[in-house]
């Protein structure tokens, strides 16, 4: 029984992985969708998002008959309880990225300034570390690992805010830039709330090992 148990808590580790490797896919894919002539990869974005429901819906079926069907001890219930949550946080990520999709999709041939992208680009690239470091942390039960990603967070923090500043210097700057640079504030704000997503994720990592939900 324990032998089945334990292979039914791996088999949850591999389907964790994989769907953190398709939201880091899809943060990627999405991030290339700001630039010209990148229709096609908001839509692989978009799609990567719906692959991301159906896996949502796997996991939460395996958590479930774990509980249901075997007699975990507290250290597994709180593996199982924690990836209950971890997988709403991945879904709510792949919900960020077919939102930033959409934005991208209202820019048709439009090519985006290099220097408005650069900081997206750094805080997407850092988010998507993020979450796939955070899942790792998770699968391996490394609290050190889980508690480096929380510590990340403040770079895109840092990132956002610079963003921020820039966009409304160019609002300023230019009023026919007005509806562009909005949109991209609005994407930051959405890379920025991946990046609070990842952290929910190694928190729950963390609770898994110690039982302490840190804040």
């Amino acid at each position: 029984m324990r032998k089945t148990f334990d292979a039914e808590l791996q088999e949850l580790n591999y389907e964790m992985i994989n769907m953190a490797a398709a939201a880091e896919d899809a943060i990627d894919t999405v991030t290339q969708s700001l630039s010209a002539d990148e229709e096609s990869s908001a839509r692989e974005a978009m799609e990567l998002t719906r692959s991301m429901d159906e896996m949502e819906r796997d996991i939460e079926n395996r958590c479930f008959r774990l509980l249901l069907q075997q007699q975990p001890v507290a250290r597994d219930l709180r593996t199982v309880s924690a990836a209950l949550k971890m997988v709403t946080d991945l879904q709510r990520i792949g919900d960020q990225c077919a939102n930033i999709a959409e934005l991208s999709l209202l820019w048709p041939g439009t090519t985006q300034k290099a220097q408005d992208l650069a900081n997206i680009r750094a805080m997407s690239q850092k988010a998507a570390v993020m979450v796939k470091r955070s899942i790792f942390a998770y699968a391996n039960r490394d609290v050190e690992a889980a508690k480096a990603v929380i510590d990340l967070d403040d770079e895109v923090d840092e990132l956002f805010q610079r963003v921020k500043r820039e966009l409304v210097e160019l609002l300023v700057e230019s009023r026919e830039e007005a509806d562009r640079a909005i949109d991209l504030i609005i994407i930051a704000k959405y890379l920025e709330r991946i990046a609070d997503h990842a952290v929910n994720i190694a928190q729950w990592g963390i609770y898994c090992v110690t039982g302490e939900l840190v804040g």
